[in-house]
């Protein structure tokens, strides 16, 4: 009986030891894969027109302020929207889709935590995020999308493939559809992290994805205008 015990607490221990091995592997594999991106987004952005080199905390400044484009999208209500309407205020921009099972919905994340932390400051930022989606984002979904996710104050734009490549030419925007889009089940890769505009609508700072919120926060802050 004693042996059948010791034998017991034996093959449980290899058990954890095993399911402890494989989580760090897990981990590890996460981290490595996010570190990549970060480094392919870095040196992806270096040569971007007008692109400065990119900070240890995931900033990049843009050296020579690039105006953003202007093309007509429509918004989660079906208006027609413009960047120029948000002239006056900064912006803080990104592109995704609401199908996105991990990046997008952990920038929209940090964009609610930015909002948080910019306190009485957040009325000087507009949030607004692009569908690189077109086909199946449509208003009604990025409506109720953004709105799951308790992100009424973020603006969800949409328009058709064309379009949205030209609007985010500027920026350096890639994307592309993986699977049969015929068929309606497939996902987009697409470019990552953030894009702050100014109050005269110019590109200024690159934040690469997974620049911690309390980061960006800080440098919006540094670069708002000073309240009277």
């Amino acid at each position: 009986m004693k042996r059948k015990r010791e034998s017991g607490s034996l093959a449980t221990f290899q058990y954890a030891m095993i399911a402890g091995l494989l989580l760090g592997i897990a981990a590890l594999s996460i981290y490595l894969a996010l570190d990549r991106l970060r480094q392919h987004e870095a040196s992806e952005w270096e040569i971007v027109n007008g692109a400065g080199e990119a900070r240890f905390d995931g900033v990049i400044p843009i050296s020579a302020a690039i105006d953003a484009p202007d093309y007509a999208l429509v918004d989660q209500h079906g208006e027609t929207f413009q960047l120029r309407g948000l002239r006056g205020r900064f912006a803080l921009l990104t592109f995704g889709f609401t199908n996105c099972p991990d990046i997008c919905p952990l920038t929209l994340s940090d964009f609610g935590r930015v909002k948080d932390l910019l306190g009485e400051r957040a009325e000087d930022l507009a949030f607004v995020f692009i569908s690189v989606d077109g086909r199946r984002d449509n208003p009604a979904v990025l409506r109720r999308y953004l709105a799951f996710r308790e992100l009424d104050a973020v603006i969800g734009l949409t328009g058709d493939e064309d379009l949205v490549r030209a609007f985010g030419a500027p920026f350096g925007l890639s994307f592309e559809i993986q699977g049969d889009s015929t068929s309606g089940v497939y996902s987009v890769n697409h470019t990552a992290g953030s894009f702050l505009l100014d109050a005269r609508g110019r590109w200024i700072r690159r934040f690469q994805f997974g620049a911690p919120p309390e980061t960006i926060a800080a440098e919006i802050l540094r670069l708002l205008p000073k309240e009277s």
